[in-house]
């Protein structure tokens, strides 16, 4: 159970924080249509571009939602899959391989698969890329994570 809480508690932040940095970045300040277009970009990987700009709510609801669930799911692999292989510590080595890996494997496979573009052909751009995914998602998952299963760890009876 507390794997759970864990995996929930950074999951909700990194992708608040993540989506929180995608408006600062990618809309127009205080526009709220040009906000509810960064989730109606994601959600029209699944929708397709016509329907998810085409008006309603639903489109950018749904990109909120798929925002999440990819946020939760990149907690879940950092929880299951990274954070046993890896000592405790090192969080700076573990913060950049893995936003890396995210990076890598969104970029690479998943804007791609869903025929989502995204243009990274200067430097400029993949840092402006790479920032957010290292800072709100790797570094936040990473430090929640160590955290916190350290002190469920360090607790008398718990497991």
């Amino acid at each position: 159970m507390n794997r759970i809480k864990t995996i929930l508690l950074a999951g909700l932040i990194a992708g608040t924080l993540d989506a929180t940095a995608a408006i600062i970045l990618y809309a127009k300040p205080l526009n709220l249509q040009h906000i509810a277009g960064i989730f109606k970009f994601i959600a029209s990987g699944l929708f397709g571009r016509e329907a998810a700009f085409s008006g309603g709510i639903i489109y950018p609801v749904a990109g909120m939602l798929i925002h999440y669930l990819i946020a939760l799911s990149w907690a879940a692999v950092y929880m299951i899959i990274i954070y046993p292989v890896f000592k405790p510590g090192y969080l700076w080595l573990k913060t950049i391989l893995f936003s890396s890996m995210v990076w890598i494997f969104m970029n690479g496979i998943v804007l791609p698969l869903f025929g989502l573009t995204s243009a990274h052909n200067n430097a400029w751009a993949i840092l402006k890329s790479f920032s957010p995914i290292l800072l709100c998602v790797g570094l936040t998952v990473c430090l929640i994570t160590e955290k916190k299963q350290r002190f469920f760890i360090n607790i008398p009876g718990s497991k």
